[in-house]
């Protein structure tokens, strides 16, 4: 009797050390998989076109330190992100949680300062649309989450020519557009029409100014026909002699 309640105790206890070993592994994995499903209503919610600073080190140069290098700069990049909605904002709250998952990844690898300054020459700065930005956001928390690090990290030889800085073009797009695109052609059109009538307006002037020129260098053709009016007699003047002419065939 007493070896088949020692054997129960046995049993029990192997079944509850199974069952919190297992609790405690999901624990470690899930709530970041939780999160990382909110990553899709962020893209939705912010516009797909917007350009969200970042700066990183691709994979293939960050190597087993991919995760190191990249969690200090993503953090910024976020915060700065955040700032940019309301406080009151539903994108902000889903931003602040990864920003939270980030401190406390950060807080668990120690000091990066050390590592992020062998590899300052293989940094990038970017600007990136919505779904390209939290595609990488959700890269490095997968690997993140799958422990993908390693604290023995050589850099790779720095470039020779320094990485161009990807800004110019996407300066263009964040500049704020104070009216929208139609507008500003009709306005552009607009302002073309007085333009083209000022030049119709000095191309007149011109041929006048010529024809009067010609005219006063050829003055005869008008004089052949002001002499002609010239020698055209006065109607009054045969009226006149009509009157006299009546007045002494009456006397």
């Amino acid at each position: 009797m007493k070896k088949s309640k020692s054997w129960i105790h046995v049993c029990v206890r192997f079944l509850l050390f199974i069952t919190l070993g297992v609790h405690s592994d999901t624990l470690d994995v899930n709530p970041v998989t939780d999160d990382i499903s909110k990553l899709y209503t962020l893209k939705q919610n912010i516009p797909k076109d917007y350009k969200i600073p970042v700066r990183y080190v691709p994979k293939q140069e960050g190597g087993m330190c991919w995760v190191k290098l990249n969690v200090f700069p993503l953090e910024a990049s976020l915060q700065d992100l955040a700032h940019k909605f309301g406080n009151i904002s539903s994108n902000r709250n889903d931003i602040r949680i990864f920003i939270l998952i980030l401190q406390d990844l950060r807080l668990k690898m120690g000091s990066v300062e050390l590592i992020m300054y062998d590899f300052e020459c293989h940094y990038r700065e970017e600007r990136w649309h919505t779904e390209r930005y939290f595609d990488f956001v959700k890269d490095f928390l997968t690997a993140a989450q799958n422990k993908e690090d390693s604290d023995d990290c050589d850099p790779p030889p720095c470039p020779t020519t320094p990485y161009a800085v990807i800004t110019e073009e996407y300066s263009k797009d964040t500049e704020p557009r104070y009216l929208p695109e139609v507008v500003e052609r009709s306005l552009l059109s607009l302002l073309l029409i007085p333009l083209l009538a000022l030049v119709f307006l000095l191309v007149w002037k011109v041929r006048s100014r010529r024809n009067e020129e010609d005219l006063q260098q050829n003055p005869g053709e008008d004089g052949l026909f002001t002499g002609t009016e010239g020698t055209a007699p006065p109607l009054d003047a045969d009226i006149s002699e009509k009157d006299k002419l009546s007045v002494i065939e009456t006397v």
